[in-house]
């Protein structure tokens, strides 16, 4: 089993040799994003730009999986990351070959991530890989099974849907995720679980390498076969470390940008009303005059500081449960 910084590197070579290809390829077929209508105005530059960047991380995923020694507990977060991407990538190839901003029917995606995270969820917990016991700040919370299955299949299709929501601007995904990310591997390593850690090591590396190419102007987004798997990953590596109730914590940022797009259909549809003047949350703040890059960077450091005070919460109140007297 590779070290864990060789996993993050091959995991950034991967980004470094696929992103470039991907881009290549598409500008010779003359394909790339469709900007749907009703996106801000300043989004009409961003039309043409090569998609679909989310094949690296699936392909890091395997490769992850690779240098980890191919356990068979890891097979599950591979899987799935895998399933979610394919969804994704479904969806983005429709959009590609339609020259439209119309892929999978709302509907039809969010059907298929539920059945892939149903088939998740039943898989780890019939391998014994993951069950209720949840860790939480200075304890282990044990949920009526039940409630578990709820949550870790509401946990999968939430973050996958909130992460694509998110998706909206140059490096705002990548860049939200990454410390979300961090967040979960730590908290698994601490806890002693290393099922899937060196899948989300790769993907931490590919992320990086993809920044390089999405930060603004972006060359190439990561479209939904990006958007999805990242998600489903995060998710799926919550699950299995038993940190399924840090996760909405630890990805604050994608919990606000999905609620802002409840929060905005609710009021329409009652009062007529938009609370924002766009949603997700990151359109209203373009909308009110604040730059892209300005609202990105905002993003991602609110992202970071509140992964890292997440983190650092939940290892002092462990670190002193676990101190004897």
């Amino acid at each position: 089993m590779a070290a864990p910084p060789l996993v993050v590197l091959a995991g950034l070579l991967v980004s470094a040799l696929v992103i470039p290809w991907l881009i290549a390829r598409q500008r010779r077929a003359s394909l790339g994003q469709h900007v749907y209508e009703d996106a801000p105005k300043t989004h009409t530059t961003k039309q043409g730009t090569p998609t679909m960047g989310g094949i690296a991380f699936v392909a890091a995923a395997a490769v992850g999986f690779a240098m980890g020694g191919m356990r068979m507990e890891s097979l599950p977060i591979l899987a799935l990351t895998i399933a979610a991407g394919a969804i994704g990538f479904t969806d983005d190839l429709l959009i590609l070959r339609a020259q439209r901003a119309l892929g999978l029917r709302a509907r039809a995606k969010f059907a298929l991530v539920a059945a892939v995270a149903l088939g998740y969820v039943a898989w780890v917990y019939s391998s014994g890989l993951a069950g209720p016991a949840q860790t939480w700040f200075g304890t282990t919370l044990q949920l009526p099974l039940w409630l578990w299955w709820a949550l870790s299949v509401l946990a999968i299709v939430g973050a996958a849907n909130a992460v694509n929501l998110t998706d909206g601007l140059d490096g705002l995904a990548a860049g939200t995720t990454i410390p979300a990310l961090i967040g979960v591997q730590l908290t698994a390593r601490f806890s002693g679980i290393t099922a899937g850690a060196s899948v989300g090591d790769a993907v931490l590396g590919a992320l990086l390498g993809f920044l390089w190419f999405n930060r603004h102007p972006a060359r190439i987004f990561m479209g939904d076969t990006g958007s999805l798997a990242l998600g489903a990953l995060l998710a799926g590596l919550a699950i299995q470390s038993g940190a399924l109730l840090l996760l909405p914590l630890f990805g604050a940022v994608f919990v606000l940008e999905a609620l802002s797009v409840i929060a905005q259909v609710v009021s329409f549809k009652t009062t007529g009303k938009r609370i924002f003047k766009m949603s997700p949350l990151h359109h209203h703040f373009e909308l009110s005059g604040w730059r892209e890059t300005a609202v990105t960077s905002t993003f991602v450091v609110v992202a970071a500081l509140g992964a890292a005070a997440t983190w650092v919460t939940w290892w002092s109140s462990n670190a002193r449960a676990l101190r004897p007297l």
